[in-house]
């Protein structure tokens, strides 16, 4: 867990460690990240923008340290990150102007560079992505009037979008997993009131 916000931003990193059921407090970042992106590449935790941010840290659990990362191309907030074919997808999020951002760069440790990909066609935050059967799914969200019922799906293979099932249910800042070869989104808020249905 990392950074956060309670009425001031926050440089915070925590692990849980599920064999013993206990929290661990980490080395601080060096900013103060709130509306951060998070995704694990290799072995190490990657902390990704955050409001008025477009630096990236990288932690290393062997060492117990953090590392300045490369920097993204602009600022980046509320964007969500997810790693695929051993590279790092962030999509989405919210730009410099705190606009919804239809952006998706993807980091790639070989070259250590983040580069452009194919625009996500509805810009928006809020949403959450999963991996499934080889493509990111990008489900639910906020597209800056309304929450959105939209599913949008990635092919990191060709570097194209398709459409998918909309949800039955608009919403954001739901959670998503994958499971038994489904897809299950739960939760989240559909602009009047917090959700219970999965």
């Amino acid at each position: 867990f990392v950074g956060g916000y309670d009425g001031s931003s926050k440089n915070i990193a925590e692990r849980y460690d599920p064999a013993t059921n206990q929290w661990e407090t980490l080395n601080p970042m060096s900013v103060a990240r709130d509306n951060v992106a998070a995704a694990v590449l290799n072995g190490k935790l990657y902390a990704i923008g955050g409001q008025n941010l477009s630096s990236v840290e990288i932690f290393d659990p062997a060492t117990g340290q953090w590392s300045a990362g490369t920097e993204l191309p602009g600022e980046v907030n509320h964007g969500i990150a997810i790693t695929v074919g051993g590279k790092i997808l962030l999509v989405g999020g919210r730009n410099s102007a705190d606009q919804p951002s239809n952006q998706v760069v993807e980091f790639d440790p070989g070259t250590n560079q983040w580069s452009q990909k194919a625009a996500m066609p509805t810009a928006r935050h809020g949403m959450k992505l999963v991996l499934f059967e080889g493509k990111v799914w990008v489900i639910g969200g906020h597209d800056e009037s309304t929450q959105v019922d939209k599913v949008e799906i990635y092919d990191p293979a060709t570097n194209t979008w398709s459409t998918g099932p909309s949800l039955t249910t608009a919403r954001h800042w739901a959670s998503a997993w994958v499971a038994s070869g489904r897809i299950y989104v739960a939760g989240g808020y559909d602009g009047s009131s917090h959700l219970n249905s999965i």
